[in-house]
């Protein structure tokens, strides 16, 4: 199997003893490893190398070390394949034997590594992955070694649907065909229904699309008011491109990254591609403007949100886990880092990260826009726990009987 390994760990102290301090060669210390699975090749390969970015500065950012411990990245190639996630954290927890893992990027990869994280028993964290069917899994959904920092596609959707609900009355939606885009739409369907905007265009693309126009002039035809692009910097840049040539005149919302420096650099010789659209999602330029800078200083790419979140989860999250094992238990194992994971109660940059009985965290929902050329931080949501499952039909059933009586 193909792999691609990157390790980074720096030599410090080793970890105190409960009355001594003494001071250690770093071959005494024991190291811990942090383990990434991301697709480091194929066709969104940027988005692992984009993840890899993130938990280095992190890891440089942490001096190498915590409490004594050398941290060591390990890296891994799920190529965003359900396969090759499977076969990718088999190899994090029995060869390489990490600590904890950080990943898969990819929801599809996220779910398919599911039983194998369980049964290997190593914490794992998604930073980016957002279907909505990898809450029912986690924490009391049976898998305690799961958790997730960003919010899922249907709590992005409870937060953000009515807004584009609000001077819409025909959309056309857009996705790329995975997990991500299909996961995404479903959420926002029911509920852009329930406030009364017509769907008159639903369509899905592979990975690596070249040519939109046919059915871009299709949607054209259906005369929408705005358009729901659920896509990536890559593909989103071209689909932008060509959406612009066709000449639709409608207002955009993003639930990718169309907003993002990174999708700038794609469209370097037209920033204006995006102009104007409104983007949704739980990371955005601008809502830590000092850590972007450093970004860009430090890899001479601009930030974006698998690039950012990757950062976040690493430095705050899985660091303060680790951390805290080491003090509160003596030692950091892959059961004590859950535990730790599991009380976690942290502010950071990107909101509050604490984690529900499905091991969920809620941090802010953010809102961008494009104008002149360059990304504007328009402002923070908050996101809440949402109905699902019986909660859901119930509410649905409540709403149905008060206006069926009005």
């Amino acid at each position: 199997m193909k792999r691609r390994i990157f390790r980074l760990s720096l030599a410090v102290m080793a970890l105190c003893a409960l009355t001594l301090v003494a001071p250690v060669s770093a071959q005494d210390a024991e190291p811990i490893k942090i383990g990434l699975y991301a697709p480091m090749t194929g066709p969104i390969a940027f988005l692992g190398e984009g993840f890899q970015y993130g938990a280095t500065l992190a890891i440089e950012d942490l001096g190498g070390e915590i409490e004594g411990h050398p941290l060591e990245l390990v890296v891994v190639d799920n190529k965003c394949n359900p396969t090759d996630a499977v076969n990718a954290v088999r190899q994090l927890i029995e060869i390489e034997q990490v600590h904890v893992i950080l990943g898969g990027g990819c929801s599809s990869a996220t779910v398919a590594a599911q039983p194998i994280i369980a049964e290997g028993g190593v914490p794992a964290v998604s930073a980016t992955s957002t279907s909505p069917s990898i809450y029912e899994g986690m924490g009391v959904g049976g898998n305690i070694w799961q958790f997730r920092v960003n919010p899922d596609d249907l709590i992005m959707a409870y937060a953000f649907a009515e807004r584009i609900a609000e001077g819409t009355e025909r959309i056309a939606l857009v996705a790329e065909n995975t997990d991500f885009g299909r996961g995404a739409l479903a959420s926002y369907i029911p509920l852009l229904q329930e406030h009364g905007v017509e769907i008159v265009s639903e369509d899905y693309f592979d990975l690596g699309t070249a040519d939109y126009r046919s059915a871009l002039t299709r949607i054209r035809a259906s005369r929408p008011d705005a358009l729901l692009v659920v896509m990536t910097e890559r593909d989103g840049s071209t689909f932008m491109r060509q959406l612009r040539e066709v000449g639709i005149d409608a207002t955009i919302y993003s639930r990718g990254t169309l907003t993002s420096p990174l999708f700038l650099e794609y469209t370097a010789d037209d920033p204006t591609i995006s102009e104007g659209v409104l983007e949704f999602s739980f990371w955005a330029a601008g809502l830590d403007p000092e850590h972007d800078q450093r970004f860009l200083e430090r890899f001479g790419t601009p930030n974006s949100p698998h690039r950012g979140m990757s950062y976040y989860t690493t430095r705050y999250v899985i660091a303060e886990a680790i951390r805290n094992a080491i003090l509160n238990h003596g030692e950091a194992t892959p059961e004590t880092i859950r535990q730790e994971l599991k009380a976690l109660s942290i502010d950071t940059p990107i909101g509050h990260i604490e984690f529900d009985d499905h091991n969920q965290a809620y941090p802010f929902g953010t809102i961008q826009t494009i104008e002149d050329g360059q990304p504007v931080f328009v402002g923070t949501i908050e996101l809440r726990p949402i109905p699902r499952g019986d909660e859901a039909e119930a509410e649905a059933t409540e709403v149905a009987d008060e206006e069926a009586g009005s």
